[in-house]
């Protein structure tokens, strides 16, 4: 014959805890403009080769827009143009143990908070070269709207040619009769 048995295993009672990491990094880059017309006019073309390139005004004075998943701000005096990458994640740990419990949470926070740094690091220097590339675009095309401007304002154009030079540089060629 034989007989049944019923055993009973306490169920572990598990401790959770959970944490939310938060990783920010960016660049910032000054902007030279060269004076060829006064500092106030030149920064009103910049704006508006960066508006017609799809940046908004902020109410700050500040223009922003989003280059390859990175936030671009140019400051409110035109100087400074900042790329800003945030990111966060969500970190859980549990345990049967409540007194490991904090120390697995500082340990997994510790370890996602160096994943995460590293990843945002890399977003903005990923986006480091499109930023500069936008920038410097918008800056050409205010060049030759304030050297057109200024030839205008010396005498009669007679003619103006846009071209490309050897290397691929744009060449301007304003003649003006004075």
């Amino acid at each position: 014959m034989s007989r049944g048995y019923r055993i009973r295993w306490p169920q572990p009672v598990w401790h959770s805890a959970s944490e939310k990491i938060e990783s920010e990094d960016g660049i910032s880059m000054d902007v030279g403009i060269l004076e060829i017309l006064p500092e106030a006019e030149m920064l009103a073309l910049l704006r508006e080769q960066l508006a017609a390139a799809g940046w908004t005004e902020a109410g700050d004075g500040a223009m922003r827009t989003t280059i390859a998943g990175v936030d671009v701000e140019l400051s409110a005096d035109g100087k400074t143009v900042t790329a800003k990458a945030t990111a966060g994640r969500e970190v859980s740990v549990r345990t049967t143990n409540q007194g490991e419990l904090e120390g697995r949470l500082a340990q997994q926070g510790d370890k996602a908070r160096r994943e995460l740094s590293r990843e945002v690091a890399a977003k903005v220097v990923g986006a480091e070269a499109e930023v500069r590339e936008a920038v410097q675009s918008a800056l050409q095309r205010v060049y030759v709207d304030a050297l057109k401007r200024k030839a205008a304002a010396m005498g009669e154009i007679e003619s103006i040619h846009e071209g490309q030079g050897e290397g691929g540089e744009l060449e301007l060629t304003i003649k003006v009769k004075v």
